[in-house]
């Protein structure tokens, strides 16, 4: 068995890449959902995407996933309308021959679907791990434990680093990978979601990353990609160093900051909205061009072995480096010798 840590984006691809090569896989996940980043919360009956705004993919491969999610529930080519896409964090995306989409339910179909199958353990915080001969012993907060010989960190950088640094340190090479991982910087965000009544004015754009705001780094409409939506939502994700210096103050005093700086661009009705809510993304994203690049892994003299994954270990950015990586992970795993013991005969589910 392979114990996979975190049910996002990288970790699910990651369980079920295995799961097709006949590996079996438990994933650990602290919160009550999958995802991570790829968020939706549903507010007052309507979604509501308060992490990554929309899905796009350059690659094939990721392509062919986002292109396998249900037809009925796709906003093709959104968001339509984008002001300033070159300050965006990925403005990659907004290429031509890239292919973007929003879900009519939530960009959380994406994590939720590959989930399908998989033995997903939710509210399942691991606390430790420690090795026991050539196994890694995942302990959880109420004192369950999970042994196996591969254990996978699909968490973030931070993360990772606080779960595998006791484990690892003092294994062969494990110092030089230790520290580029301590070295990889994150990016906070602080986030505001805000419903008014459809009476206010549409603003003219489904996402805007506008050049004059000295707080504001993205603001969304997020209800021009919903089937009927009966609130206009805007979403707005703080710059990152007005997310750093309002941290640890009241959400009540930042959310109104934010507001207030996009009333001064929209108008301001955007300070007054009917429902809000808030929420703090410790790693909203590795910044940008300083990922990794390729796959960490730390085997003990005795073999066991700790990997990670995720966006910050990949080639290409965001959620689609996130999926490859799992992906690439699964591959490594699956075709190692010592795996061949762990594969399910065939025709087993």
């Amino acid at each position: 068995m392979v114990v996979v840590i975190g049910a996002g984006v990288a970790g699910l691809a990651c369980a079920r890449e295995l799961g097709r090569r006949g590996v079996p896989a438990v994933v650990l996940e602290r919160a009550r959902g999958v995802g991570g980043r790829c968020a939706t919360r549903w507010i007052e009956g309507q979604p509501v995407d308060f992490g990554l705004p929309f899905l796009h993919a350059a690659s094939r491969e990721f392509a062919l996933e986002l292109s396998g999610l249900p037809d009925d529930g796709k906003v093709p080519g959104w968001p339509h309308r984008v002001w300033e896409p070159r300050l965006a964090c990925q403005p990659d995306a907004f290429k031509p021959g890239r292919r973007r989409m929003a879900r009519k339910a939530g960009v959380n179909e994406l994590p939720r679907r590959l989930a399908e199958g998989l033995d997903v353990r939710y509210s399942t915080r691991v606390v430790s791990l420690v090795a026991e001969s050539d196994r890694v012993v995942a302990t959880t907060r109420n004192g369950a434990r999970f042994a196996a010989p591969f254990v996978v960190l699909a968490t973030e950088p931070t993360e990772a680093h606080a779960l595998a640094g006791p484990l690892v340190r003092g294994w062969p090479g494990a110092e030089t990978g230790l520290a580029r991982l301590a070295a990889l910087p994150v990016v906070r965000t602080l986030t505001v979601m805000a419903g008014y009544p459809r009476t206010v004015p549409e603003p003219r754009f489904d996402l805007a990353y506008p050049l004059e705001a000295t707080m504001v780094h993205t603001i969304v409409c997020d209800d021009t990609k919903r089937a009927a939506p009966h609130d206009r939502v805007l979403v707005v994700q703080a710059r990152n160093t007005f997310s750093n210096e309002r941290w640890d103050r009241d959400e009540a005093e930042w959310s109104a900051e934010l507001l207030w700086e996009a009333a001064e661009l929209l108008g301001a009705w955007v300070a007054h909205p009917r429902w809000l809510h808030t929420h703090r993304w410790h790693c909203a994203r590795v910044r940008r061009g300083h990922s990794l690049g390729d796959l960490l892994t730390f085997e003990s003299p005795a073999g066991a072995c700790v990997s990670l994954c995720g966006d910050a270990f990949a080639a290409a950015d965001g959620l689609e480096g996130a999926y490859l990586s799992g992906v690439a992970l699964a591959e490594q795993i699956a075709t190692l010798p010592r795996v061949r013991g762990m594969l399910r005969p065939s025709g087993t589910p």
